[in-house]
């Protein structure tokens, strides 16, 4: 067996982590899934140990995803992130562009769009395609 993935997925509401959590665990037994519920602790999560995938809320109390994405793209310029919101993205193009985001998805997500877009961010497509 190969290293394993390492995706987070960090957003406010539980509903959200829950159902992403178990969507995405359906990749396989090579990705190790984890959750946070807001920037600061997804932050300290990829201090610990880096992802591969972080798929964030934009906007979240405490850390918001933009500040998660833009300490992420300094410490781990790697990382492949993926935004998603329940409000509009406008606005946030530029934010986007400069942090090489992979993708902004917009809430309700549908399970099988994410499992196939973090299914194409982990497979070294990881150019942005926003």
């Amino acid at each position: 067996m190969g290293v394993l993935k390492r995706i987070l997925i960090v957003d406010d509401e539980e509903g959200v982590l829950f159902v992403l959590r178990n969507t995405l665990i359906k990749l396989g037994s090579e990705y190790e899934i984890v959750t946070a519920h807001d920037g600061r602790e997804g932050w300290e999560l990829a201090r610990e140990a880096p992802f591969d995938l972080v798929i964030t809320d934009l906007r979240m109390p405490v850390m918001s995803g933009l500040e998660l994405t833009e300490a992420l793209k300094t410490s781990r310029p790697d990382t492949t992130v993926i935004w998603m919101t329940a409000h509009s993205f406008f606005g946030t193009d530029e934010d986007a562009a400069r942090l090489a985001v992979y993708r902004c998805l917009e809430k309700p997500l549908a399970v099988t769009e994410i499992r196939q877009v973090a299914r194409e961010a982990l497979q070294g497509n990881g150019d942005a395609r926003l």
